[in-house]
């Protein structure tokens, strides 16, 4: 094991080592694969957020010169529903529509111009049913349902879900009730109690890359290569919508233009082997900006938080209701919700606590998993939340946080992983740097501050990765973490080049493919440079293992006499043998090669509230000065400071540009990304009306601060960081509108017609 005060790699700024093939456009996509004999698929999308879907007619279809075949229902009986924790959607609508947008039928032609053609002949009769579209409407007493029968109960990531009994004729599709201590008790004993509600919009991932799949079917093989996050949950949902063995499914990821949650679970693969199969020819399916807007999204939410604190600033109670809009299908929204719940208890020490979450189908574009997912949501109201409380009380903000934090090594709830950091450092560290208490003399400006936690993914993790040192010295890094954009690759690269003490330009990762590469359960919860990186670091040391025994032999010396450096292995008498002598020794020939292999497993443990312990906890803080413009209500961001526990920086150049992409994917729904509905119509699916940050949206200035105190379970102290960044954006932004102005919004994003709307409703009062 590599001493942390040695470290040679690790630590240190390296450039992406799949940069190269990204910027000189040699990197294949899925969209670029070219299979002989390959057709193109389009998706026919229903009209209609909600409608029986009374006959569907694709004869004239079916007789379009280029056209190789029309799925419809009629197709798919033999096929299974699926999803990712219910299985209640179809892979083209069978009885009926559920949002506008939802796969009523595809097209396979020879190119997509025919596809289109034949699309537009496809006759679908409607008999449209009245559509919820919102929270409050799916939650009316006697409303339509999106959902009459309700879908069997599905396994997502070892977790069990199901539809509650008492809630099966409504649309409420999950529940979670987190609750500890006693909180009617707490606000009795409190001498205030504030209450306020928060909404957060409805926002789209906007990947470079939207959605897209090659399938090929041969016989009862199916080998689909797809730009997506979890490949072997991707396998097994393939598996078992088409009843096979997933020996008989293979999945191939080629790069990735970005995923951010999107492109996790199954989305529209099922559609594009389903044509494959009918057409006996590879397909490939590539959606647009637009498609990709109605295939999934992050979950609107409406929060409800009530506080009980002491008049010395004390939290004590807290009851906290949250609703999600899952949209038509459930995807990962039971979830979500349950990691909302969660994640709602925030950094701070509440005695007592009631936590309810329910996620609600509606006919919506589904929700599902998005950078973050449910902290998000919960962290804008949390930390909203705690500056009215401060105020009220006549309190500064940071102190009435720092009263309040939970310390290092104090349980977030009992059972779990205890506090892994100082709450308290890194808030000092932000206030600092933002100039905390020191008042800008313009008019309008103000400050704002947020302190954030989530656990690392909390699901239960299963992991795997092998390196094969080949004859010749080079090195073969077999990983199922996908690389999306977030730098793994280099990082687990620089990790295996640090343990064998080699230069990193000696390692390659091997493209991922299910047939061959060890298993990993998924791409998500920054949880990759941790538990896969300790997965990559004990493939190392099993490497080295057999290294050392094979020297051992060569040199007729003690294994515990010799040692390694720069590809070497040296006995006491400093002589010395490269690792490609030894394989070669070893094997008595260039034919051989040594295998190394390293795994991960969690703990399931009753006692945690999520059934297994959170491997570390992800911390971020934020400090924001903002300018409003009194006359427009446009909000300016001066500076935004952001700081993030990051254990140890594998890479720090690329902890800091994922700690920056956090910031800006923050400040678009904070300020103004939306996704807005009409009589059940998506009206922005695209990125005109779509408003995402560009540079103009940028602060001033932007300060990121990695913290590093090697308090983390991965490699050299390291832990994961690609959501924490992301979460204290619209809780300090926010803030700092308040102080500036004196109002308080309560719903996202602070548009600035919002934001004058409520200056003007405050001035009247």
């Amino acid at each position: 094991m590599v001493n942390p005060q040695d470290l040679k790699v690790v630590g240190r700024d390296h450039s992406r080592v799949d940069g190269e093939a990204k910027v000189t456009g040699r990197a294949i996509y899925a969209a670029d694969i070219e299979l002989p004999g390959i057709i193109y698929g389009k998706i026919l999308r229903s009209p209609l957020a909600h409608a029986r879907l009374v006959n569907i007619d694709a004869r004239k279809a079916e007789r379009v010169p280029g056209v190789f075949t029309v799925l419809t229902r009629e197709d798919i009986g033999r096929f299974k529903h699926f999803g990712s924790a219910y299985k209640d959607q179809s892979i083209v609508a069978v009885e009926k529509v559920r949002y506008a947008g939802d796969p009523v039928a595809a097209v396979a032609a020879e190119n997509e111009a025919i596809a289109e053609e034949a699309l537009s002949l496809i006759k679908a009769q409607y008999e449209e049913i009245p559509a919820v579209t919102t929270i409050e409407e799916a939650l009316e007493p006697g409303c339509p349902l999106v959902h009459e029968l309700k879908p069997a109960e599905g396994n997502l990531y070892a977790h069990q879900y199901q539809v509650p009994e008492r809630f099966k004729e409504t649309n409420i599709c999950y529940h979670y009730e987190y609750t500890k201590g006693n909180s009617d008790e707490a606000f009795k004993q409190a001498d205030f109690i504030f209450e306020d509600t928060y909404t957060f919009p409805q926002v789209q991932h906007c990947s470079m890359e939207p959605h897209v799949t090659v399938a090929n079917v041969e016989g009862d093989r199916i080998t689909v290569w797809a730009a997506t996050q979890d490949p072997f949950t991707l396998r097994e949902h393939l598996a078992g919508i088409f009843s096979l063995p997933q020996s008989k499914v293979r999945v191939i990821v080629p790069f990735v233009g970005g995923a951010f949650g999107g492109k996790l679970s199954v989305k529209m693969e099922p559609i594009t082997v389903a044509l494959s199969w009918k057409a006996r020819r590879p397909v490939k399916l590539v959606q647009s900006v637009e498609e990709s807007f109605k295939t999934i999204t992050r979950h609107p939410a409406r929060i409800r938080l009530k506080s009980g604190v002491t008049r010395d600033g004390r939290l004590i109670g807290r009851e906290c209701e949250i609703y999600l809009n899952t949209g038509a299908y459930a995807d990962a929204g039971p979830r979500v919700a349950q990691k909302a719940a969660y994640r709602s208890i925030g950094p701070y020490r509440i005695p007592h606590l009631k936590i309810l979450a329910y996620a609600v189908y509606t006919n919506t574009v589904p929700a599902g998993a998005f950078r973050g997912f449910g902290s998000v949501q919960v962290t804008w109201a949390n930390e909203s939340h705690t500056d009215i409380v401060a105020k009220k009380l006549g309190m500064d903000p940071l102190d009435f946080r720092l009263k309040n934090l939970l310390k290092k090594g104090e349980p977030y709830t009992p059972g779990d992983t205890p506090v892994d950091c100082s709450l308290r450092e890194g808030l000092l560290r932000v206030a600092k740097t933002l100039a905390w208490g020191q008042k800008n003399n313009k008019r309008n400006t103000g400050k704002g501050l947020s302190c954030c936690i989530k656990d690392a993914g909390g699901s239960y993790k299963i992991a795997s990765a092998a390196i094969k040192l080949a004859a010749d010295g080079s090195i073969l890094l077999l990983t199922g973490t996908v690389e999306i954009g977030q730098g793994a690759f280099t990082a687990l690269s620089q990790v295996v080049a640090e343990e064998l003490d080699v230069p990193i330009e000696q390692i390659t990762v091997a493209q991922l493919d299910t047939d061959v590469t060890p298993y990993d359960v998924a791409t998500s919860a920054s949880r990759s440079t941790t538990v896969m990186g300790l997965c990559v670091q004990r493939a190392a040391w099993d490497v080295k293992k057999q290294l050392l025994r094979a020297a051992s032999r060569a040199f007729n010396e003690n294994v515990a006499r010799l040692s390694m450096a720069k590809g070497k292995v040296y006995n006491s008498k400093s002589q010395a043998l490269s690792y490609e002598e030894i394989v070669i020794r070893n094997f008595g020939s260039k034919w051989g090669e040594m295998v190394g292999f390293g795994s991960y497993q969690d703990k399931k443990d009753k006692r945690a509230a999520l059934g297994a312990l959170t491997v570390f906890w992800e911390v971020s803080w934020g400090g924001a000065e903002v300018e409003v413009d009194p006359e427009t209500g446009a909000v300016k961001l001066l500076k935004y400071v952001s700081a993030t526990d990051v254990g140890k920086a594998i890479n720090p150049l690329n902890c800091t540009a994922q700690d920056e992409g956090a910031v800006v994917f923050g400040i678009g729904h904070t300020l103004f990304e939306e996704m807005s509905y009409s009589d059940g119509h998506l009206i922005n699916p695209n990125l005109v009306d779509y408003h995402v940050p560009k540079f103009s949206d940028l602060p001033g200035q932007l300060h990121t601060d990695l913290v590093e105190n090697r308090n983390g379970p991965g490699p050299y102290g390291s832990k994961g960081m690609g959501e924490g960044g992301i979460l204290a954006i619209a809780p300090a932004i926010t803030n700092a509108v308040a102080d500036a102005i004196g109002v308080r919004m309560f719903s996202l994003p602070l548009t600035p017609e919002r934001v004058w709307q409520g200056m003007k409703i405050h001035a009247g009062r």
